[in-house]
């Protein structure tokens, strides 16, 4: 009885000549059907001088696969050298096929590379040295669509010590590129190195609220309209929010350790406006009625900390206005409504967010976000730690673009 299916090797010029399991690898005996010719004189008159098995890795088919090549060794009958046959998918004397190094490759883009070694049964070398055999060649290879939308966020190298500056195309979903360092020269460099076709397409820029990157756009693209990301610029409110809430409920007078109680019994938060703290950041239309019945008496002991809520939740509600002009008469009221709490947070937060004014209102022009860079960022996170981190800063930006290459439409 026969226990093997027969599969196309489907490598040009090899014949199979026959194949085993070889505890756990199948073994696969080939011979080359290409016409021998000298390699330093060129000539086809030859004469055959021997045979030698040459062992080769191959892509896996079910089993690890090794390719035992009866590699012919031939003479000149020219120039009396002594030669052997070649194949292009064995260069030189390399122990693995090409197309075996291009699967490394494709694994390694999406895989970390000590996984991508240990299921393949190589080395580590192996898969780092056909990662950055192809790396480049991919790169160029790459064909980027002109972006009409293009979100800049920062991903750290290292933490605390060196970061990138990552563009992307959220409409695409794809990486456009990756620049070493998150500042004004860093982002300026980024845009300048793209190509005039690519800038010119780009119509809308989305940021957090970064100065540097907001010189940097001014400057190589003074045509494109910024957009201040919206979840920043709501969650800075939001915090000034907060602060108030814990201004107001920390106690001002405790009584010391030793002529006082314990900790647990002596808090020095009042404990219904620290238990009410996932409330409180919720919005009004998510409310339940615990939520409600639990933040009333609060705010009626504490006005201000309600004064503080209902702050934050009118400013949320200008991102719900149907057109720009609706917008600004809201963000205005909002104004007026912070001056004449008073509240120093939400003073000091809008003194800052006040020069982002006309960015936080170009998105009623074009409602795009930073959540496509935001997710970039985490997925990128995600291989570092995968990946136990990176030491090469060339190879590190090579493996988040190549990861993150292939796009969709538009249009979804």
């Amino acid at each position: 009885m026969i226990d093997r299916i027969e599969v196309p090797l489907e490598l040009a010029d090899f014949d199979v000549t026959g194949c085993e399991v070889v505890d756990g690898t199948l073994e696969v005996s080939v011979r080359s059907t290409r016409r021998p010719a000298c390699h330093h004189c060129g000539s086809v008159s030859v004469t055959g001088h021997g045979r030698q098995e040459r062992r080769v890795r191959d892509r896996a088919c079910s089993y690890p696969c090794v390719l035992r090549w009866s590699q012919r060794r031939f003479r000149c009958n020219d120039c009396s050298h002594t030669f052997r046959e070649r194949h292009p998918e064995i260069p030189g004397r390399r122990r693995v096929t090409q197309r075996f190094r291009r699967r490394l490759f494709e694994r390694a883009c999406t895989e970390p590379f000590t996984d991508v070694a240990a299921s393949e049964k190589v080395s580590t070398y192996r898969v780092l040295e056909a990662f950055e055999h192809h790396a480049e060649t991919a790169l160029v290879e790459r064909d980027i669509d002109p972006p009409r939308v293009l979100a800049i966020d920062e991903s750290a190298f290292r933490k605390r010590f060196r970061f990138h500056t990552v563009f992307s195309d959220p409409e695409r979903g794809t990486v456009i590129d990756l620049v070493e360092g998150r500042g004004k020269h860093s982002v300026f460099g980024g845009l300048v190195a793209m190509s005039d076709e690519v800038r010119g397409a780009i119509e809308t820029v989305v940021i957090d609220c970064h100065w540097p990157y907001r010189e940097a756009i001014e400057e190589a693209l003074p045509h494109a309209r910024i957009v201040a990301d919206k979840f920043h610029v709501i969650r800075a409110v939001d915090a000034a929010a907060h602060r108030v809430r814990v201004r107001h409920g920390r106690r001002i007078r405790v009584v010391g350790r030793d002529g006082g109680l314990a900790r647990q019994k002596n808090p020095r938060f009042l404990p219904g406006v620290w238990s009410s703290r996932w409330a409180f950041t919720k919005r009004a239309s998510k409310l339940s009625h615990a939520d409600a019945d639990a933040l009333q008496p609060i705010f009626e002991t504490l006005p201000e900390v309600g004064i503080a809520w209902m702050l934050k939740e009118q400013f949320a509600l200008i991102y719900d206005a149907p057109d720009r002009i609706e917008a600004e008469r809201r963000l205005e009221l909002w104004i007026d409504q912070i001056c004449e709490a008073g509240l120093p947070e939400f003073l000091n937060t809008w003194r800052q967010l006040q020069w982002w004014s006309e960015q936080i209102l170009n998105y009623f022009d074009d409602r795009v976000t930073n959540a496509f860079a935001e997710g970039i960022t985490n997925r990128i996170k995600v291989m570092k730690r995968r990946s136990y981190g990176f030491r090469d800063p060339v190879r590190y930006r090579h493996k988040v673009l190549l990861s993150r290459r292939h796009r969709r439409s538009r249009h979804g």
